[in-house]
């Protein structure tokens, strides 16, 4: 006990204790930093985490090293090193001071772990379960998030006041707080809004994390990465890259939850294209056979499409759900025709490469395959050619008019054009 008194000079009993703690659990969190990462975020112990970790260990470590040197030095305990008049007091503030450093940085360290490791039980204990990715993670729910707030709001104030106590600030105690509170207040528009939000999205249950959704206003698809306190982190299934939304922003506007279908069906895309007008020739009953005939090459083309998306594994359409289609709307220069597709569900995935071949990638191929029926069925689904007639000198006007195409003739050169997407 003396060696450690020697150790620790012009400190108490208390004081002592509390050092050799902190020297031990420095120690150990330095020994054991990769498992009680893994503990608390299984997922998020990188290597780059476990080396910040340590070198806050190796950095309070120092403080207190410097601090008892420093210390030391006062006690005049360093043979060969004499201290100048004067200096004494300054040299025992500044080991005081490093000294307290050291605790303060530890108790925001320890406090920062214990918030971590109490926030991934709650979300255990309070949060759901789901498959995600074929593993097992467990979603934050409204429960679970204003148990986590409650849990904030605890820590901190212990936070403050273990500040307090280390640095002798106690008759500053109510002070402190009160300007605490003046803060909050006067801050609350811009950090409330978002948390009530947070709040609103994990209490509806209706969105929730590797969930696809549109948000109104942006025209690509985004995956749901994580519902945070303040804001919502998103994944751009087109563009492959990470956004960053507040809750509040996030929440104001309609949002689309693809993953979230109303029936057994799937998803239902609608797709446009443009067929050009046949010319009929004849009395009315050769006309009439001509259009039931076109009629049922249209019929013909988009069933053909309909059976060679179904047979091809890596098109995620509804088996079950035969496509749909109707003439939609008859144009100044084609009939426009739309077909309705019914996609698979969404798998549970925030891999942005697995969306984009389930939603994209099916859409092109089902156009694709709608193009390859066309040609089978001779129908072509580009725009009419528009050709250009001079007028005489005195009337200099030209004027554009569509020039006649035979119904079922294909040409030598066709313009095909690529369906477009409604």
């Amino acid at each position: 006990m003396d060696t450690i008194a020697n150790l620790f000079p012009d400190m108490g009993q208390t004081q002592i204790l509390i050092q050799m703690t902190i020297f031990i659990v420095n120690i150990l969190l330095f020994l054991f930093a990769k498992p009680i990462l893994s503990l608390i975020d299984p997922v998020g112990a990188t290597d780059p985490k476990v080396r910040l970790f340590r070198a806050v260990n190796i950095f309070v470590f120092g403080l207190q090293l410097i601090g008892l040197f420093m210390l030391w030095a006062n006690l005049g305990q360093l043979g060969g090193v004499e201290i100048v008049d004067g200096v004494e007091q300054e040299l025992k503030t500044s080991s005081n001071f490093l000294r307290n450093m050291g605790y303060s940085i530890m108790a925001i360290y320890g406090m920062m772990l214990l918030y971590s490791f109490l926030g991934a039980q709650i979300k255990k204990r309070f949060g759901k379960e789901r498959t995600l990715d074929s593993k097992k993670v467990y979603m934050e729910t409204y429960s679970s998030r204003l148990v986590n707030l409650i849990m904030l709001l605890i820590i901190i104030l212990t936070l403050i006041y273990i500040l307090i106590l280390i640095w002798g600030a106690q008759d500053k105690f109510t002070p402190i707080y009160g300007l605490l509170a003046a803060f909050l207040g006067f801050t609350s528009g811009i950090w409330a809004p978002d948390i009530i939000s947070g709040l609103i999205i994990l209490n509806t249950e209706i969105l929730e994390d590797g969930d696809v959704v549109m948000l109104d206003g942006h025209k690509n698809e985004y995956v749901i990465g994580r519902v945070t306190l303040i804001y919502v982190v998103l994944y751009d299934i087109r563009n492959n890259h990470r956004t960053l939304m507040r809750n509040a922003q996030f929440t104001q506007n309609r949002i689309d939850n693809l993953s979230r279908v109303t029936s057994s069906n799937g998803i239902r895309q609608g797709l446009l294209y443009k067929i050009g007008y046949p010319s009929f020739t004849g009395g009315r009953d050769e006309r009439m056979a001509q259009l039931a005939e076109f009629k049922d090459s249209v019929s013909d083309m988009f069933t053909a499409a309909n059976q060679a998306c179904v047979e091809n594994e890596d098109i995620m359409v509804n088996a079950s759900k035969p496509f749909d289609w109707a003439m939609t709307n008859a144009g100044d220069f084609a009939l426009e025709y739309t077909l309705w597709v019914y996609l698979d569900r969404i798998p549970n995935t925030k891999i942005t490469s697995t969306c984009r071949k389930h939603l994209m990638g099916t859409i092109y191929k089902v156009n694709e395959a709608v193009y390859d029926a066309s040609i089978a069925e001779d129908i072509d689904l580009s725009t009419p050619n528009v050709q250009q007639i001079l007028m005489p000198s005195d009337e200099p006007e030209p004027l554009a008019v569509i020039a006649p195409r035979q119904a079922r003739k294909p040409k030598n050169k066709p313009d095909h054009q690529d369906p477009k997407q409604v």
